[in-house]
């Protein structure tokens, strides 16, 4: 980070000590920016290597799957899925009796 800190110390001095040094300056923005964007990008690489997520601690075994999981995804859609149709079954009704087609 010190070099951040000196590219911003260079071109608060560039614009300072010039009073036509506009390019000069500029390049010192530039620097700077590039210098702010090489860290962020370093930090981010190092962060993300260096944590892990909770949920993929250990390789899952596919040779033996957890067939309670399994059954109680499954379970779980299909429980879903029949509350899904019993809801619009539910709906259809109402509509055709309020339309005053049944």
């Amino acid at each position: 980070m010190s070099q951040a800190f000196q590219a911003l110390k260079s071109i608060a001095v560039d614009s300072q000590s010039q009073a036509g040094g506009v390019k000069r300056s500029t390049e010192a923005a530039v620097r700077a920016k590039m210098t702010f964007s090489r860290l962020l990008s370093r930090a981010v690489l190092i962060n993300r290597a260096g944590s892990r997520s909770a949920f993929t601690s250990s390789k899952t075994d596919t040779a033996s799957p957890n067939w309670l999981q399994v059954g109680l995804a499954f379970g779980t859609a299909a429980f879903i899925w029949g509350l899904l149709f019993k809801q619009h079954s539910t709906d259809v009704h109402e509509y055709e009796v309020k339309k005053g087609l049944q």
